[in-house]
């Protein structure tokens, strides 16, 4: 009997070969494509490389039932685009299948911080650290840095998501967090903002159509944030220059969770629906 509280998933990391890394990225896409009008399919993400695996990109293919997920994996259309995307990849793909829970609720943490300019080689090398160390935290899904944009706005903005508030807040109360960011303290500026956000839940829920592919919500939601995170922070600096950090962390959550719910979320999807469900 098929269990259906849980979503049978294939995990598959490649390598672009070098100079190769656009043609990878567009062939990877329409890879995925072609999964999502495979029989059983539920959903696919792409997470782009990361600064310590600069050509390695991660795919993960949910489907309704392992059957339904083994006929992708053998389907002769898909060995047919691995076989052209083969000249794209350096070495051979590593692929696990694993059955994860399907009623999660992820949740994404936004972390706000401005660091002294004399000393952001040391910030990111100690970024880096605390990256490697939350991706084999459990329930890690995503994360991704955007750095100043000079003339626009002075921070670095972390956002990472984890499949539950509880592997969430086990890896930000986690000691080994703690010792990193008490190593940070002397290269940054300003306390470290949180803005936690819940599950993307009924922000797209679009009249009955049909869920937007997971990478259109990400987008979506990633555009409300970012506004809101660096709102958050001019605001917090000018009204609370120098707040104990768990009543930051308290009003930037609150104030996150009401712009986005009521304020942003809405009419963005509404602007974007038809955008959302092609």
């Amino acid at each position: 009997m098929t269990d259906r509280s849980a979503t049978p998933t294939v995990i598959v990391a490649r390598s672009a070969r070098a100079g190769q890394e656009g043609a990878f990225a567009s062939w990877l896409n329409d890879l995925v494509d072609e999964s999502s009008k495979a029989p059983g399919f539920i959903g696919a993400d792409i997470q782009q490389p990361r600064p310590d695996r600069p050509r390695e990109w991660i795919t993960v293919y949910r489907f309704e039932t392992p059957e339904s997920l083994e006929r992708w994996l053998e389907s002769p259309r898909r060995q047919a685009l691995i076989a052209r995307g083969a000249r794209l990849a350096e070495g051979p793909a590593r692929e696990q299948v694993v059955v994860l829970e399907r009623n999660l609720d992820p949740v994404t943490a936004i972390i706000s911080v401005r660091v002294d300019p004399d000393h952001v080689d040391d910030y990111l090398e100690l970024y880096h650290q605390i990256d490697d160390a939350m991706s084999r935290a459990p329930g890690f899904v995503r994360t991704e840095l955007f750095e100043p944009v000079p003339g626009t706005q002075d921070d670095h903005v972390v956002v990472f998501t984890f499949d539950g508030r509880d592997h969430l807040d086990a890896w930000l109360t986690s000691p080994e967090r703690r010792a990193i960011i008490d190593r940070m303290q002397p290269f940054i500026e300003t306390p470290h903002l949180i803005n936690v956000v819940g599950g993307f839940g009924g922000w797209f829920d679009l009249g009955g159509a049909s869920e937007p592919k997971k990478w259109k919500q990400a987008a979506v939601v990633l555009l409300a944030l970012y506004p809101t995170v660096l709102a958050i922070t001019l605001v917090d600096n000018w009204i609370l220059p120098d707040p104990p950090l768990a009543v930051d962390i308290l009003i930037g959550n609150i104030i996150g969770v009401i712009v986005l719910t009521w304020l942003l979320m809405p009419p963005l999807t509404r602007a974007l629906s038809r955008w959302l469900t092609r």
